[in-house]
């Protein structure tokens, strides 16, 4: 069984509203140009409000590319926006969220945390699989902080 891990961003949180977080996570098109791994990605379904329902994915580790389907339930937006496999190659499980909530601290700022469970047919030694996990998940995080921050002073720029 995969196991369940969870980064929150300690410390800090997104010097941008909710709805600018939300917006960077809907826009999976966009995910092969900033997450770690991720070399395609295409929207194949949209639910009734133009948000994502089901995305086709290609990604790299370790030398091996993995295709997979995940299928995103919207319901729970601005506050979460939530996935799960559809279906895959090498992957038995996948699935995950991103919550958003206003900080407590600092007005406009959005504090973010990332779940991510993922489960393989190949089997990865425990150790391995924990390392790889924990790097993933710092990673995932930070680019997509990263990409909302880039977004937001692009957008103070050009006005």
């Amino acid at each position: 069984m995969a196991e369940r891990t969870e980064q929150r961003l300690v410390g800090r949180t997104v010097d941008a509203s909710v709805e600018d977080c939300v917006a960077v996570a809907l826009d999976v098109d966009s995910y092969p140009s900033w997450a770690e791994g991720v070399s395609t990605a295409e929207i194949t379904e949209r639910d009734d409000n133009d948000h994502v329902r089901r995305a086709l994915f290609t990604a790299t580790a370790h030398g091996r590319a993995v295709r997979y389907e995940l299928l995103y339930n919207t319901s729970h937006l601005p506050h979460e926006l939530s996935w799960s496999l559809e279906s895959g190659d090498i992957v038995r499980t996948i699935t995950g969220s991103y919550r958003f909530a206003p900080s407590l601290d600092e007005p406009d700022h959005t504090d973010v945390i990332y779940q991510l469970e993922v489960g393989l047919i190949i089997p990865i030694p425990g150790f391995v699989r924990r390392r790889a996990e924990d790097l993933l998940m710092r990673t995932a995080l930070d680019r997509f902080v990263n990409e909302v921050t880039r977004r937001m002073s692009e957008a103070q720029q050009n006005p």
